[in-house]
């Protein structure tokens, strides 16, 4: 039998219990077209084999786990809606509560 658990909390799920699956995929992206300077006698070929030398030079700097991740989550309904308010982690602004004076 397979058992859940909340990644977020670790609170042990039940097999007939709600539960949400979070599917997290992170990829490096790098823009190198500027947008402003559409050309049509550009040489497409040449750009994109300059590219293609310049990601084999900067090979050595990326591991694999800097370019592209894959995750998945688990979360009981209470961890869902507290996500669902934040999901990137934020701070969460303090507001302060001054007299109407």
């Amino acid at each position: 039998m397979i058992h859940f658990s909340c990644d977020r909390c670790k609170r042990v799920l039940g097999s007939d219990e709600l539960r949400y699956v979070v599917r997290l995929e992170v990829q490096a992206q790098v823009d190198t077209v500027d947008g402003g300077e559409l050309d049509d006698d550009r040489d497409h070929l040449l750009e994109l084999h300059e590219i293609l030398e310049r990601l084999d030079d900067e090979d050595a700097d990326y591991d694999g786990e800097d370019v592209y991740q894959r995750q998945r989550y688990d979360l009981c309904p209470d961890c869902h809606c507290k996500f669902m308010k934040n999901p990137v982690g934020r701070e969460a602004p303090v507001h302060l509560g001054f007299s109407q004076n």
